[in-house]
């Protein structure tokens, strides 16, 4: 049995990094190439002839779905589509055949969709395969399409816990969110909970209306701040409802103040 050829595609060097590690660990797969990008992966595509794909969907150059549109019809790679929990995008996945991975990557559940997917390329022709991604990405665009018609931005996370399911999260039961290494970390007033990814995607899947940067490590819920007071020594400091005591780092004063002067700021 030849090993599988394998390319990822991320534009998050940390995922692209995790996606290798993980891959390390299985056998019979073999890591051809990495592309930060739609682009730079249709190239690699073309140049590599590899098996499977594992694609994320969201990327700063296109989407997963656009990489898909530009994919040989002839010879198209399995693709196993990586995704943050999205419910909407789950419910897609799992209408259809084709295979997904949740965020952050466990390496037992990328074994099955890779195991899946070998099956696939032995059992099932081009064309079939190809139909099977064309229904999951229609499903997926008509998911967006009716997120989109409200909000484009998360309205819930589901975090895995430690000792294995997931937790549901409000975003907006959120007081604030703070970085640390790999992860961020969610504060609530149920709790915190550990988020793996960095906090610059984080804020990227909340609504910039709702979430105010006030430090390169932390985040805060503009709904959640109590007031903003100016120590001796200083800068600003915010103070949640909860009576978290928050320094706002220097470069991100302006954005405080910002808000500050907004709708919410009275005479």
């Amino acid at each position: 049995m030849s090993p599988l050829r394998v390319l990822t595609v991320d534009d998050e060097i940390l995922a692209l990094r995790r996606l290798r590690h993980a891959l390390t660990a299985l056998d019979d797969v073999v890591l051809v190439g990495e592309a930060d990008g739609c682009a730079a992966a249709i190239d690699m595509i073309k140049r590599l002839a590899p098996d499977i794909v594992l694609l994320d969907i969201r990327m700063r150059d296109g989407s997963g779905f656009d990489l898909v549109d530009a994919l040989p019809a002839d010879q198209p790679p399995t693709i196993i589509f990586v995704s943050a929990f999205d419910h909407y995008a789950v419910r897609a996945f799992e209408a259809n055949a084709a295979d997904y991975v949740l965020k952050p990557i466990e390496t037992e559940r990328l074994a099955a969709a890779i195991a899946r997917a070998r099956e696939r390329c032995e059992t099932e022709s081009a064309r079939e395969r190809m139909g099977e991604l064309q229904a999951v990405i229609a499903s997926l665009r008509e998911e967006l399409r009716h997120q989109e018609d409200g909000t484009r931005y998360e309205t819930e996370l589901w975090i895995r816990k430690s000792l294995g399911g997931y937790v549901r999260v409000a975003i907006d039961s959120i007081d604030w969110v703070s970085s640390e290494d790999d992860y961020v970390r969610i504060h609530t007033g149920a709790g915190s909970y550990l988020l793996r990814g960095s906090i610059r995607t984080f804020e990227q899947r909340v609504d910039p209306d709702k979430f105010t940067r006030i430090h390169r490590r932390t985040l805060v819920r503009t709904d959640a701040v109590r007031e903003v007071v100016a120590p001796r020594l200083g800068g600003l400091e915010v103070v949640l409802a909860c009576g978290e005591r928050l320094r706002a780092g220097r470069i991100y004063a302006k954005r405080v103040r910002t808000f500050l002067n907004g709708p919410r700021a009275e005479d």
